[in-house]
């Protein structure tokens, strides 16, 4: 772009297309309808101007109808544009959200792994005391069961010898 002409935002070149676009529109109308009028004249009224005006009008009719579907195109394009901006900024928006989620979803994966870790550390705790005290009741009633045979056994062998002593006196 030569120095000094300032960029045009898209909506800038939407408008001032469209103006154009309508001004030669109604210059086409008024081409149009001057042709009409000077294709109405017979043909033997005319006269080699006027077929040079005719040839002329019809190269510029031809002109507008260029001009027109050029501005049609740069309309459409611009618009078609915008929309993939549009989508484009949508997607931006969706990806930040998604990176959030996911750093989110990060976060409680790790604070689930370690209350994972802390309740399998509990568990494994729990299970070595429960051993142990499952341990430690054998070994009482082992102990108490001792006890009794040893009760037991000096009771049967104090009726043993009481017999005896009984025998002896």
């Amino acid at each position: 772009m030569p120095e000094g002409v300032d960029e045009m935002t898209n909506e800038e070149i939407v408008a001032d297309t469209k103006t154009v676009a309508k001004s030669l529109e109604t210059l086409h109308d008024k081409h149009s309808d001057i042709l009409r009028s000077l294709t109405c004249v017979s043909e033997d009224q005319q006269l080699n101007n006027e077929e040079d005006r005719v040839r002329v009008l019809r190269k510029s009719i031809e002109n507008l109808q260029l001009g027109l579907g050029e501005a049609q195109v740069i309309i459409s394009l611009t618009n078609y544009l915008n929309a993939v901006e549009a989508e484009k900024q949508k997607l931006r928006a969706q990806v930040k959200r998604l990176c959030q989620e996911n750093a989110w979803l990060r976060d409680e994966l790790a604070l689930t792994q370690q209350k994972l870790l802390s309740s399998e550390e509990s568990v494994a705790q729990l299970e070595e005391e429960k051993e142990h005290l499952e341990f430690m009741s054998s070994i009482k009633n082992y102990e108490s069961s001792e006890d009794k045979d040893i009760s037991v056994e000096e009771e049967s062998s104090a009726k043993q010898t009481s017999p005896t002593e009984q025998q002896s006196t």
